[in-house]
């Protein structure tokens, strides 16, 4: 056990320093491995750790994924979906605001990245809800919420982590995720609609007087969702009915992507593509490190005995099941305050998951509790990189605003993170 408070502690001092997750990870991991393990000759294993970690077909998804989402967000997909569904939804108290909930949560199912989601759809949408009088808290929070959904509705590059980790299917969390997904999108349409009839009550409508759309317009607006609903039943349709194995799934997400940026809607040319490459590589890149540090990171732990330790000393307490519960979920919101949401997966699974196997809990619900919480970790101060995001869009808004139009968007996220706790059935596998 001192040794696992000296690893987090250490890693946790590094990270206060600005050092990048993946060398925190690794520089813990080396220093303790050279210092139980038998010195300089305990550090041989490293490289062999470090290589086939990273070298597994598994991981060949996840800059597959990253690639399509990159090819989605940068092909101007984003603002034509934003613009389709604020035309369907004209008339619906707050649509423009729905819309974006609407918006971010298609974009989730291409992208599997918050802040693409977050970057894709607040350019635009925050102009957007601004210019029809929209208060800016309000529409940026929409953004900075909405865009959460990117790390839960698949395909969700936390998830394919947590799966290598927890070893479960990829396309079982996938295909779990789909009703929590959905409950979080109606919560915060909800949340949004009840606030557009509250100020029209109080006679402070939120947007000014225009001519609504007419149903042609409304049916045109859908050849604009389509390419979308052609690739989210690529990705899920083939999970779900066991087609194609994940890494498929995105090979045939990228050809649909392309020859629908390139072909379709002509936005891809070939200085876009380069700078599409550029930032797919350097994303894959970025994660993968942070994947085969943890993954050493976690060799030591194990070899260690940390994880056994812990998970010993939480049996022999008799601690009640819905006490474990909340604390493990008041350590993933308070390591949200400080670290990324890939980072805190990669760093706390290892010691929590054996905790979890013996308290006899599902794997797949568990791996849902925790995406939940990394979307909380997402929009909450001070680390919340969706905040960044957000105020990267919209420059003349204060932080500060944004992160008040974001506090409703955690405790929703709160409340359905309860609900799954207690049916637990809303989550299939």
């Amino acid at each position: 056990m001192l040794i696992g408070l000296g690893m987090f502690g250490g890693l946790l001092g590094l990270l206060s320093l600005g050092v990048p997750i993946a060398f925190a990870l690794l520089f813990v991991a080396m220093s303790v491995l050279a210092l139980t393990g038998g010195g300089i000759d305990g550090l041989s294993m490293l490289a062999n750790t470090y290589w086939s970690s990273v070298t597994t077909f598994t991981l060949t998804s996840v800059p597959m994924f990253m690639f399509m989402g990159a090819i989605v967000a940068a092909s101007g997909m984003g603002a034509r979906l934003y613009s389709a569904l604020a035309t369907i939804l004209d008339g619906l108290p707050g649509g423009l605001v729905v819309a974006t909930t609407a918006a971010c949560g298609v974009m989730a199912a291409v992208s599997g990245s918050s802040v693409a989601t977050a970057a894709a759809i607040g350019g635009f949408a925050i102009a957007e809800m601004r210019r029809h009088d929209i208060p800016e808290a309000r529409a940026c929070g929409a953004v900075a919420g909405g865009g959460t959904l990117g790390i839960l509705l698949p395909p969700s590059i936390p998830l394919i982590v947590y799966s290598i980790i927890a070893e479960q299917s990829i396309g079982r969390l996938f295909v779990a995720t789909l009703v929590p997904g959905l409950i979080m999108i109606v919560a915060f349409s909800v949340f949004q609609i009840v606030l557009a009839l509250r100020d029209k009550k109080r006679g402070r409508p939120i947007a000014a007087p225009r001519r609504l759309a007419s149903f042609r317009e409304r049916v045109a607006a859908l050849r604009d969702i389509g390419p979308f609903a052609l690739l989210i039943a690529i990705i899920l349709g083939s999970l779900y009915l066991g087609l194609a194995t994940p890494q498929e799934a995105a090979s045939f997400g990228i050809v649909v992507s392309l020859f629908l940026a390139g072909a379709v809607y002509r936005e891809l040319h070939w200085a876009r593509f380069q700078q599409i490459l550029v930032t797919a590589a350097q994303n894959s890149a970025m994660i993968l490190s942070v994947i085969a540090s943890a993954i050493v990171f976690g060799y030591v732990m194990t070899t260690s005995q940390v994880a056994s330790a812990l998970t010993h000393m939480v049996v022999q307490a008799h601690v009640a099941p819905w006490l474990l519960f909340v604390c493990i979920n008041l350590l993933l919101i308070f390591l949200g305050c400080f670290m990324e949401t890939i980072a805190i997966i990669v760093v706390t699974m290892p010691v929590l998951i054996p905790v979890v196997q013996a308290f006899h809990w599902n794997l797949i619900w568990f791996g849902v509790i925790v995406v939940i919480n990394m979307e909380m970790a997402l929009i909450h101060p001070p680390v919340g990189l969706n905040l960044f995001v957000v105020q990267s869009v919209a420059p003349d808004v204060a932080l500060r605003r944004i992160v008040m139009g974001t506090l409703p968007y955690v405790f929703i996220m709160a409340g359905v993170l309860a609900l799954i706790a207690v049916f637990p059935g809303l989550v299939p596998g």
